[in-house]
């Protein structure tokens, strides 16, 4: 009789003991299902926009060369084609608000032999078919480099434009050497870069 009643009580204990364990084992998948609930990361990828930098030139920027010096006045209202740069920058928005679009020039070292202070910068824009003076004439400045733009060195910015509906802004620029200049002819290469962000 004593030992019906042992294999009696080890068989209850065996199952108590194994409902303890099953109880236990599901109590820790739902306390860990429970912690990991806010870890749940939904990746989406928004396009905010497309800004385009439009020309129909064979080179996307200026190059002059035997440049003589010239005055802001000639510079400004000059009809030479070697020192103009007819451009235009297209934005299409999708999903952002607004798009900020920042307009650069990058000097071309191997091709430039007259010094940066010497050379004059003047951008236009077109504002109902008439091209309007948009930054005054201004020596070449390059800035730092800016990896966060990805905007080279020897670069300069000349305008920073924020678009709220898609459209296309046309652009005119120009270059000279400047007539304060001791030297009476060379060159000078710049190309032009627009970056965007949407926002």
């Amino acid at each position: 009789m004593d030992k019906d009643n042992n294999k009696s009580n080890k068989r209850f204990l065996f199952m108590v003991l194994s409902f303890c364990l099953i109880l236990i084992f599901l109590v820790l998948i739902g306390f860990k299902k429970f912690l990991n609930k806010g870890e749940k990361v939904i990746e989406k990828e928004k396009h905010g926009g497309n800004v385009t930098l439009n020309y129909s030139s064979s080179f996307k920027g200026i190059s002059i060369i035997n440049a003589i010096p010239t005055t802001d006045s000639v510079g400004m209202t000059s009809t030479d084609e070697e020192q103009i740069f007819d451009f235009s920058i297209k934005v299409d928005l999708d999903k952002a608000n607004s798009v900020e679009y920042e307009i650069y020039v990058s000097k071309k070292k191997n091709d430039s032999s007259i010094v940066d202070d010497d050379i004059r910068i003047y951008l236009e824009k077109e504002k109902s078919g008439t091209y309007t003076k948009l930054i005054d004439p201004t020596n070449f400045k390059s800035m730092k480099k800016n990896p966060k733009l990805e905007v080279k060195e020897e670069s300069m910015l000349l305008t920073k434009v924020e678009k709220e509906k898609s459209g296309t802004d046309n652009y005119r620029l120009k270059m000279w050497l400047a007539d304060t200049s001791l030297i009476q002819n060379g060159s000078y290469s710049i190309e032009v870069n627009v970056v965007g962000k949407a926002k």
